[in-house]
């Protein structure tokens, strides 16, 4: 199975990553003269089990910019989460399993894509697949990032960029959905849908992935699964000056 591919790249250019480019849109910041969605890009095409792909953000700006092949440019919207429907509009006969990405991850590779796919796919009991990277990983590969990390029962952890979804999920949760992607960067918060019991228990590290994944069905009607990966390079994302500094030793070495 391939899965088609959409690619989030409308974020402005507003944050700490200001200081060291005047590019308008994150997606078009250039490392080692290229945008860094080009790299994300490059990975998609490669990856076996990629299909068609659209890329979301300022379309004008994308389509000059851009040498990668991409089956569809769409104007971004005010929202993620408007950026996420129209992503999925784009694709009428759509497949099963769609896989969602930001395009700030520029080390993200074709076979750590390809790797996450068959893991998800072979599972295929989920509506919703997250990537979680144990701490350990992380700093194993990248030693001087900053992330944001959560205790779980099974360990420490930070969050990834590459979600494989079934798009239903996104037209039956409503507000719940919002305040999901609201909180996406601060996990413990959203222990607060979970009710006050799962609040202390993830204070305290002692949650299980097991019993969020069930709390979550049981108010959403649909089963996500944290999928636990050591591909470092799907969470690493470029949001401040010392990740772009990272990327671009990396990838010029």
């Amino acid at each position: 199975m391939k899965l088609d591919v959409v690619i989030l790249a409308g974020a402005p250019n507003n944050g700490p990553l200001k200081r060291v480019s005047d590019t308008e849109h994150e997606a078009l910041i250039k490392i080692a003269r290229l945008p860094m969605v080009e790299y994300v890009l490059k990975a998609v095409n490669q990856a076996k089990y990629t299909g068609r792909v659209a890329v979301v953000g300022p379309k004008k700006e994308l389509e000059e910019s851009i040498q990668e092949k991409v089956d569809i440019f769409i104007e971004a919207g005010y929202s993620i989460k408007d950026n996420i429907l129209r992503g999925l509009a784009a694709f009428e006969d759509r497949s099963d399993y769609i896989l969602l990405m930001t395009s700030d991850i520029p080390l993200i590779t074709a076979e750590v894509i390809d790797k996450y796919i068959e893991a998800c796919l072979q599972d295929g009991k989920a509506d919703l697949y997250y990537p979680i990277i144990p701490r350990e990983c992380n700093l194993e590969k990248f030693p001087m990032s900053r992330r944001t990390y959560f205790q779980l029962a099974e360990g420490v952890f930070t969050g990834g960029n590459m979600v494989i979804v079934k798009p239903d999920i996104f037209t039956g949760t409503g507000d719940l959905l919002d305040k999901v992607i609201a909180l996406r960067k601060k996990p413990w918060k959203l222990s607060r849908l979970l009710g006050i019991k799962f609040i202390l228990r993830f204070v305290t590290g002692n949650l299980s992935i097991v019993e969020i994944e069930d709390k979550v069905a049981k108010i959403t009607g649909y089963r996500g699964h944290f999928m636990i990966t050591e591909d470092a390079e799907i969470g690493f994302d470029v949001d401040k000056p010392s990740d772009l500094e990272i990327m671009q030793n990396t990838i010029i070495s």
